[in-house]
């Protein structure tokens, strides 16, 4: 019998699998939760009808966005999947964000 996994090894090796998959990715949704954090990071989903995901961006590329995020607004964000394995949760952090169909 294989011997079990901590729950801590198991959140590592999903991390490592999911971001080495999920390098760059884009993805299009609608913006929901929105925080503009006072660090300057913004905080929020993308979603569709069926799905949400987790979101953030963090100040060195937020400063470089040239528009305001909106709450319904449809976009495409350029994103590197990662997971945090002490709570074995996913999401995608921003590097750039564009209105859809820009």
């Amino acid at each position: 019998m294989q011997q079990p996994l901590s729950v801590t090894e198991l959140n590592e090796q999903i991390k490592a699998t999911l971001e080495t998959t999920f390098n760059t990715i884009y993805v299009e949704g609608e913006i929901s939760n929105l925080t503009y954090h006072r660090s300057g990071h913004i905080y929020f989903s993308i979603k569709d009808n069926s799905s949400v995901i987790s979101c953030v961006m963090f100040r060195f590329n937020a400063q470089n966005l040239k528009f305001k995020l909106e709450v319904g607004q449809k976009v495409t964000i350029y994103a590197n999947l990662t997971v945090y394995a002490p709570r074995g949760a996913y999401q995608l952090i921003c590097t750039k964000i564009e209105p859809s169909g820009a």
